[in-house]
């Protein structure tokens, strides 16, 4: 009889290790659709004070063609080129060309990618902080309809028209133009993406592959 009242806190703390186990995971995205669009909320807050980060940038962001009213922000980052950065000989990018061209919504392109979500957890894409000569940019058509090509979220959609070859962005796309309230498994080691999720993306647009028939140059204003 002794022996099993000793038993019983031990057992009730094993219990209480579990449960608080349990809620961790259970609690990883809990009101997660409340907390993206309160991230998306503070993205207009920063835009609005012009805010700029410690690499003199500041957000920027445009209007959605298939909804005028709503925007996508991002940031301009610096790409990685044909020549090896100085932390790393391994991030250049082979055939990389900048232009003033953008793809339309008819073409194809071929982009380098990171997926995050506002947590920070990785979903797909390249790992590292930048693309480097080991990774492969994924051939994509901007409309998302094209034979052969990758389907994108009608974010990616947007950004596209908007990039220009050899370009990159940082972009903050709301959950509503990104997989909206449907999960998606993640790809290789990234994490699932829950309904519901704004996707934070690293862009570079590495060419587009009809650029001779259809793209459009950026006029300079």
């Amino acid at each position: 009889m002794n022996k099993k009242i000793y038993l019983l806190p031990i057992l009730l703390f094993v219990l209480a290790l579990t449960s608080c186990e349990e809620t961790k995971e259970v609690s990883k995205y809990d009101n997660w659709q409340s907390r993206n669009d309160a991230f998306i909320d503070s993205l207009r807050s920063v835009y609005d004070q012009g805010t700029v980060d410690k690499d003199g940038r500041k957000l920027e962001r445009f209007a959605l063609l298939t909804a005028p009213d709503n925007y996508i922000y991002y940031k301009v980052l610096d790409p990685v080129t044909g020549t090896p950065t100085e932390n790393n000989p391994y991030e250049y990018i082979e055939g990389y060309e900048k232009s003033d061209i953008r793809p339309l919504y008819t073409d194809t392109v071929n982009v380098y990618y990171r997926g995050t979500l506002i947590n920070g957890e990785y979903f797909d894409g390249f790992k590292g902080p930048n693309p480097t000569v080991f990774d492969r940019p994924i051939r994509v058509g901007v409309s998302g309809l094209l034979g052969g090509s990758t389907g994108v979220v009608v974010g990616w959609t947007e950004v596209l028209q908007r990039m220009t070859v050899g370009a990159r962005w940082k972009v903050f796309i709301p959950w509503e133009y990104a997989y909206g309230s449907s999960s998606q498994t993640g790809s290789g080691d990234g994490v699932d993406i829950p309904a519901y999720s704004a996707l934070i993306f690293d862009m570079q647009l590495y060419n587009i592959d009809n650029a001779s028939s259809n793209s459009l140059e950026v006029e300079e204003e």
